[in-house]
């Protein structure tokens, strides 16, 4: 992407008031010089008038400012959101071609919204941009322009906004999707923000799931999905742009500063943005969102957008990622009790005794952990023990031969004597 000199920068807030004083200057910004209705590689001042023409020498545009040059283009900005009068009001269910119309549950970005009560007589519808949350509270938020949900100064927190909006047949009571609960018109943004009674996501038609925030640069190709048109794809050609636009229920001329133009892709549509585009989302390649669509130029089809930092920083709110549920409906109050009529033939009723709300007994709760109670042990069998040790019975030794002794000594041989002689 393109890098902007920081001298550019600086010649451009010089002299921006000086050039959005003379008459039929619609806008200041920065961008690339076109020559013959193409492209060049020079930055310039780019100067939007409401009609090229002869002008006199005051009125005319230098041809340079601090060396850098300007470039003359035609454009004049229109608000894009959709009124219509009560009486032209539609059925939700009678088709609308190209129409983002329907009712949305879950709500996601990109589809029809605005507020429930009349303007004069009329009816404001836009386009709900994007899911957003609470930068506290991360509270779930439906967020559009402030021209789209509070109309004007009168607009205030806690109006009534439905989805879809009241010219796309959600008028009754039953397409409320939350409150109007901030809005910021001025310096930079044209936002508000409304609460949701429905589950949300955080995604867009068309597009899908968002990614976060992004910044809008020179030569960026974005997309966004809008209530009338559908979705449309352009280029980035303008930024920090100063730009006047008048606003209606009393408001005036309001200057808005830094704004982002688009030009359309015209392989793809011939504009960017339709009356009842207002609030939609600018969506670069990544899913990021970029920008708040508030604007556009019937002639040449170029898209005005608010920077999507400046819009965040403005309402305190963050862009949503997730999903979330319908919150919780607050509790219904108790009626107050009504003392018995009368019956027939039997008089006035006796005077009632006091009041006691009823006894409402204990919810069940689970039983409290306790030890288990000191029960006597089981009566079990005897162990089976060893017989005890008995002295073996006494029996005979036994047989064993005698042992071996030595034989007994020898003795001499008794001497020999001789026998008697006996006398013969």
């Amino acid at each position: 992407m393109a890098e902007i000199p920081a001298g550019l920068k600086a010649a451009k807030r010089a002299v921006e008031q000086e050039l959005l004083n003379k008459p039929g200057v619609v806008g200041v910004g920065i961008g690339y010089k076109e020559v013959g209705g193409k492209r060049t590689d020079t930055m310039s001042i780019r100067v939007f008038v409401e009609q090229k023409r002869d002008v006199p020498d005051e009125e005319r545009i230098p041809p340079t400012v601090q060396d850098y040059p300007t470039d003359v283009l035609e454009s004049r900005y229109e608000l894009h959101d959709r009124v219509v009068s009560d009486e032209d009001m539609v059925p939700l269910d009678r088709p609308r071609p190209g129409a983002e119309a329907k009712k949305y549950d879950p709500v996601v970005g990109g589809i029809s919204i605005g507020p429930q009560r009349l303007v004069g007589g009329v009816a404001s519808v836009g386009t709900l941009g994007a899911v957003v949350e609470d930068s506290e509270t991360h509270e779930p938020l439906l967020l559009s322009c402030f021209h789209v949900l509070a109309v004007d100064r009168s607009g205030a927190e806690g109006d009534p906004i439905v989805q879809p909006g009241r010219p796309d047949g959600g008028a009754g009571d039953r397409y409320v999707v939350g409150r109007l609960v901030r809005s910021a018109l001025g310096e930079r943004v044209d936002a508000a923000v409304a609460s949701t009674t429905r589950a949300v996501k955080g995604e867009i038609v068309g597009i899908g799931p968002v990614q976060g925030a992004g910044t809008a640069e020179i030569g960026q190709t974005v997309r966004k999905q809008g209530r009338s048109s559908g979705l449309r794809y352009g280029v980035v050609d303008t930024v920090e742009l100063s730009v006047q636009i008048r606003y209606g229920g009393g408001i005036g001329l309001i200057t808005l500063d830094d704004q982002i133009n688009v030009k359309p892709d015209t392989d793809r549509n011939a504009s960017f943005g339709n009356r009842g585009d207002s609030g939609a989302a600018l969506v670069d390649d990544d899913n990021r969102v970029v920008g708040l669509y508030v604007a556009g130029d019937p002639a040449n089809g170029n898209g005005m957008a608010s920077p999507i930092a400046a819009v965040l920083s403005a309402l305190k709110v963050d862009i949503f990622t997730g999903s979330a549920p319908a919150p919780e409906a607050p509790g219904t109050p108790t009626p107050e009790p009504q003392p018995p009529e009368p019956g027939p033939g039997l008089g006035p009723a006796p005077p009632c005794a006091p009041f006691r709300p009823p006894l409402v007994p204990p919810p069940s709760l689970p039983p409290p952990c306790l030890p288990p109670p000191c029960l006597p042990p089981p009566c079990l069998p005897p162990p089976c023990l060893p017989p005890p040790c008995l002295p073996p019975p006494c029996l005979p030794p036994p047989c064993l031969p005698p042992p071996c002794l030595p034989p007994p000594p020898c003795l001499p041989p008794p001497p020999c004597v001789p026998p008697p002689c006996l006398p013969t």
